[in-house]
């Protein structure tokens, strides 16, 4: 019976059009989400979505065998540089690493370097994604050293100056002096 009372008095409290004096809820998600329909029913201007920022963005995620690609390479860091290497167990140089890496996604390279060159379509340095093979000419004329490119101005190749696979800079004065092109095998 108390609650048909209190019942009735809301409801007609609220039918006379009387103010009810009530604690604001703490802003929610929920809230904010009802704030943001209202903004937009009272013709609010709505942020402007760049979308060549979004597909700029989109572009420079890995797609999924770049990811492998990536992946591996990662866990090929500190194994030991041996010239002809192509094998976890007996090291690496830099063309036996890409081949290695790119093998386990799948797509097969040629051994060295100077030939993997050949392979893929020549990307402009501002145009890198993580995945794309980076070279340098180092010991001798055109396409001697590779590398993968992980992003950032960094790639992962065969250090021999550290005698491990590491990550090397785009940007140290070295390779700079020393770059030669970049391919898209994916």
């Amino acid at each position: 019976m108390k609650k048909l009372i209190l019942i009735t008095i809301l409801t007609g409290t609220l039918l006379s059009g009387a103010t009810l004096v009530h604690a604001s809820a703490p802003t929610s998600g929920y809230n904010q989400f009802l704030q943001s329909l209202d903004s937009i029913q009272s013709g609010a201007v709505m942020p402007i979505v760049d979308q060549a920022q979004i597909s700029a963005r989109v572009a420079s995620l890995p797609n999924g065998q770049a990811a492998q690609i990536l992946a591996t390479a990662k866990e090929m860091l500190g194994q030991p540089v041996v010239w002809g290497g192509a094998s976890p167990s007996n090291g690496f140089d830099c063309s036996g690493l890409v081949q290695y890496v790119y093998r386990q996604a799948g797509i097969n390279l040629p051994r060295t370097a100077d030939v993997q060159f050949l392979v893929g379509q020549t990307i402009s340095i501002s145009y890198l994604q993580p995945g794309d093979l980076v070279y340098f000419t180092t010991y001798e004329p055109g396409a001697s050293h590779v590398g993968i490119y992980i992003g950032n101005s960094k790639f992962i190749h065969t250090s021999f100056s550290k005698g491990i696979v590491a990550i090397g800079d785009m940007n140290d004065s070295y390779f700079v002096q020393r770059y030669y092109g970049a391919k898209r095998v994916l």
